[in-house]
């Protein structure tokens, strides 16, 4: 009966590596799962001697060793296993265990961020997070790094909850050449650092700037056909991204609106997961009406709200305005709240029928989810 408990040909990763013993080092085989990872003392697959699940192993640390014939290099030698109860050390050959780790790094903590990346400049500041670029010491490629301030996090409400959300929906959508990949966590003693993809070509909202929001109807289409792509995909692993906006839509490559991704899912929630963690969010002039008037933060509401946001986008391309023209947050809420439209405005007569029909048809979406939420 045993034998038989673990159907090992759904694993997704397995190795050799080897335990450490008085009398030598013996072989062990290790079978990563998506809810589970599990230690054999041999090859046959039998009933293993550990079984971790995720939420047991509290962090991993790789441990490497600097190369005496090549300067500045280092191997990867050990992976230690830490749970509340025990630490478990591993060995194995470099090659395998960064095979491994590229792995198990989408399940576990990490730590010794140090060992892994050095840090080239900062990129951006919140209230308690710092974006960084960082190099990887082992292969020179480039990341951004949300650096979280644990301390700063601990004295925010569902602080440490909403990190570990953002974990978890990234965790879920990684990886997707349309969204801003996690690859790692570290857990360090003062900071979360969050590994993401690095984007070389900024934001949306910076190229709007530069350019006065002066677009083509083909880069317009490209950055729309892109964006909602990108929805489509999020949506079917059943996520709403609810903080939609120009600020995060991220480029990988400079001038180029293909290599487009969505970015920032900290305010990102499972459609089916009520209550959701902060029901009322986003951003005034871009979230969804049927979020901003929610009162019953019991109920929940439907992944179109990420389409209203999409049209919100939409419009300020096609028109170099906003939706709403509110001075301040607060008026600029109001307004996102009442989404009162006048279709037959001039400002909209003048788009070409199809350009209107698409402009109206994400509006009336918003509309209908807004009268849903309030009944």
């Amino acid at each position: 009966m045993q034998q038989n408990k673990f159907d090992y040909s759904l694993s997704l990763f397995n190795c050799q590596i080897k335990k450490k013993k008085l009398i030598g080092l013996f072989n062990r085989y290790i079978y990563l799962f998506e809810d589970k990872l599990i230690i054999n003392k041999d090859s046959k697959k039998g009933y293993p001697m550990k079984i971790y699940s995720w939420t047991q192993i509290k962090k991993v640390i790789w441990k490497y060793k600097k190369s005496k014939k090549t300067p500045n290099t280092s191997t990867l030698r050990n992976i230690i296993i830490v749970t509340e109860k025990e630490q478990k050390k591993y060995y194995g050959e470099s090659e395998t265990l960064l095979a491994l780790k590229r792995i198990l790094a989408k399940f576990v903590y990490q730590e010794s961020i140090q060992d892994e990346f050095e840090r080239l400049q900062t990129l951006g500041q919140g209230s308690y997070s710092l974006v960084v670029q960082l190099r990887h010491l082992h292969s020179n490629l480039q990341f951004a790094a949300k650096c979280i301030d644990k301390k700063q996090l601990s004295n925010i409400e569902n602080g440490i909850k909403a990190v570990q959300n953002e974990i978890y929906i990234m965790r879920i959508l990684s990886p997707h050449t349309q969204i801003v990949n996690l690859h790692e966590v570290y857990d360090g003693d003062n900071n979360i650092y969050l590994i993401m993809d690095f984007c070389q070509g900024g934001s949306l909202l910076t190229e709007i700037k530069k350019r006065q929001c002066k677009f083509d109807d083909y880069e317009i289409q490209q950055i729309m056909e892109n964006i909602l792509s990108a929805i489509e995909y999020i949506h079917s692993k059943d996520v709403m991204h609810r903080d939609l906006k120009p600020e995060n839509i991220l480029f990988s490559n400079p001038n180029d609106f293909s290599t487009l991704k969505i970015a920032d899912f900290g305010l990102s929630a499972i459609s089916k997961l009520t209550p959701y963690l902060f029901p009322k969010c986003g951003t005034p002039g871009f979230v969804a009406p049927e979020i901003a008037n929610m009162n019953d933060k019991s109920r929940g509401y439907s992944k179109k709200c990420d389409i209203f946001s999409c049209g919100a986008i939409f419009h300020l391309l096609l028109l170099g305005k906003e939706v709403f023209q509110g001075k301040g947050n607060a008026e600029m809420l109001k307004l996102n709240k009442e989404c009162n439209i006048n279709s037959s405005d001039d400002l909209y007569n003048a788009l070409p029928p199809l350009t209107k029909d698409l402009l109206q048809m994400l509006q009336y979406i918003s509309k209908i989810q807004n009268v849903g939420s309030q009944s």
